[in-house]
């Protein structure tokens, strides 16, 4: 039986030396490790001092560490990550979920009551996060999660089993292309917004992520002028669209909305200041 500093201080110093992480960043990574090997918080592991690892359980975290060494995110390695206070499954046929995209949520039930009956739409799904999380939280409305990856509907479909939701439908379409003939209540989307020659393509974890989720055309914009200057078309009068942008995209981004006649165009913070979603009402 090794001590808990013995372990943790041997996956850290790996990272460290290996990844170039700092000893933040190191320990953050070593507890997600342990918790995911060991099944228990990190609090209980902390407090226990020391640690029996079952020989599968040594053998799981050298492989973890070996793949990450590789610089593959830990939530591919995983195959899950946490989103909004639940845990997803994910590959790397879909987007890493991220705390930004939180923002989307916190929008959503800040300006509507849990017990209202919605048409939702989240459009270029991925795994699923945003229009799940939003199926969750509202039982009385229909969410459709739609996406023109095949691959990602499975991710997202393996959600909705998992939250054994009945709200929640998945859709193979080209953003509005193939959508049922419903008006929607609220259309949201964190579509890709990144432009194909922006230097933050080259992070190493990145090349991981699926790549037409990420960039888009036109220095980031092209996904962003389709879902916003098509939505009048799917929204009902009063109707709502939010859409997850870059923190220096907002000027134009704004722009877009008021080019497609949006009324009560929002702006919204996320939580290091920075604008991150836009809001405008039909």
């Amino acid at each position: 039986m090794r001590t808990f500093n013995l372990i943790q201080k041997e996956i850290t110093s790996s990272l460290i030396t290996n990844l170039g992480l700092s000893s933040r960043e190191s320990l953050i990574e070593t507890k997600f490790i342990l918790e995911y090997v060991l099944k228990k918080p990190y609090a209980q592991i902390y407090l226990d001092k020391s640690i029996d690892l079952l020989k599968n359980q040594e053998i799981n975290i050298k492989n973890i560490i070996s793949q990450r060494l590789q610089k593959k995110p830990l939530a591919y390695i995983f195959k899950e990550w946490d989103f909004y206070g639940e845990t997803f499954c994910i590959n790397e046929h879909v987007l890493i979920p991220r705390q930004d995209t939180e923002l989307l949520i916190d929008l959503v039930l800040n300006k509507y009551k849990r017990e209202i009956k919605m048409n939702i739409c989240d459009l270029g799904t991925g795994s699923g996060i945003i229009g799940i999380t939003l199926a969750k939280h509202y039982n009385n409305s229909q969410v459709i999660l739609c996406d023109i990856s095949k691959e990602a509907l499975l991710i997202t479909q393996n959600n909705i089993n998992k939250f054994k939701l009945t709200n929640a439908k998945t859709v193979f379409s080209d953003w509005y292309h193939k959508l049922p003939k419903i008006q929607f209540d609220l259309i949201v989307s964190n579509p890709p917004y990144i432009d194909i020659d922006d230097p933050f393509l080259k992070v190493d974890e990145l090349q991981y992520e699926p790549k037409a989720a990420l960039f888009s055309e036109n220095k980031g914009y092209a996904d962003i002028e389709m879902i916003v200057n098509n939505a009048p078309n799917y929204l009902k009068e009063g109707g709502q669209l939010m859409v997850e942008h870059g923190y220096n995209q907002s000027s134009q981004v704004k722009s877009i909305f008021a080019k497609a006649k949006f009324l009560s165009i929002k702006q919204h913070l996320d939580i290091n200041s920075k604008i991150r979603v836009t809001s405008g009402l039909i």
